[in-house]
């Protein structure tokens, strides 16, 4: 039996991957198939393939529309040429190109330059730690240990709109973008792609909200 990787490993960003999807796709409402298919490829080939060798996932184009963060329209994959190979021939992403759903898929050699701008995309547990369910089974952990829960423990806080919501499978991992600096550091992310708020994985990208708030400030 295959032992799946779990934790943090290294991503090596030498190339990058743009999956996105084409205006039939968008005007008939199927877009979040793309995005989910993308993503949910990224994980399996993380979740089997050397974790000294991940695939990181940016959103560029992720904004809040109506309150609700969406992911945008475009995936962008961070890797080596080996990483995004295998990547490229999984079932789920091939089958979006057999179907016609994306645009053709180009490796293309990503640049990262020490000092340069770029974003992080970080898995925030937070939200997870607030949600109702999660609230419930702290209280039933407390009455069996005779404690009292805090006070701020019990509240159910609404949603940050700047938050995405990413669903795999039955678990749903909260995302936010940061926008820092690239550093030398070995970029480390999980299995979904994502980074840490301790150890933000800064890729070689600028997110959409950043480009507007430099139009705006322009």
């Amino acid at each position: 039996m295959t032992t799946l990787n779990t934790g943090a490993g290294r991503c090596r960003p030498t190339h990058q991957l743009s999956i996105r999807p084409v205006q039939a796709v968008i005007e008939l409402g199927a877009l979040a198939d793309v995005v989910h298919t993308a993503l949910n490829a990224a994980h399996h080939a993380n979740r089997r393939g050397n974790p000294d060798d991940r695939i990181a996932v940016a959103l560029p184009d992720m904004h809040v529309h109506r309150g609700i963060a969406r992911p945008g329209h475009e995936v962008v994959l961070f890797g080596t040429d080996a990483a995004l190979a295998i990547y490229l021939d999984l079932d789920g992403v091939k089958r979006l190109v057999r179907r016609g759903m994306v645009k053709d898929l180009e490796m293309n050699e990503a640049f990262s330059v020490p000092g340069g701008r770029g974003t992080a995309y970080v898995r925030d547990r937070r939200a997870a730690k607030r949600r109702p369910c999660a609230i419930r089974r702290a209280r039933e952990r407390a009455a069996r240990r005779g404690v009292k829960l805090s006070d701020e423990l019990q509240q159910t806080r609404h949603p940050d709109p700047a938050l995405l919501a990413l669903h795999f499978g039955s678990a749903v991992i909260h995302v936010r973008e940061i926008e820092a600096a690239i550093d030398d550091q070995p970029l480390l992310v999980n299995t979904y792609g994502f980074s840490s708020a301790v150890t933000p994985a800064v890729l070689p990208i600028t997110s959409e909200s950043t480009q507007r708030r430099g139009s705006y400030a322009a």
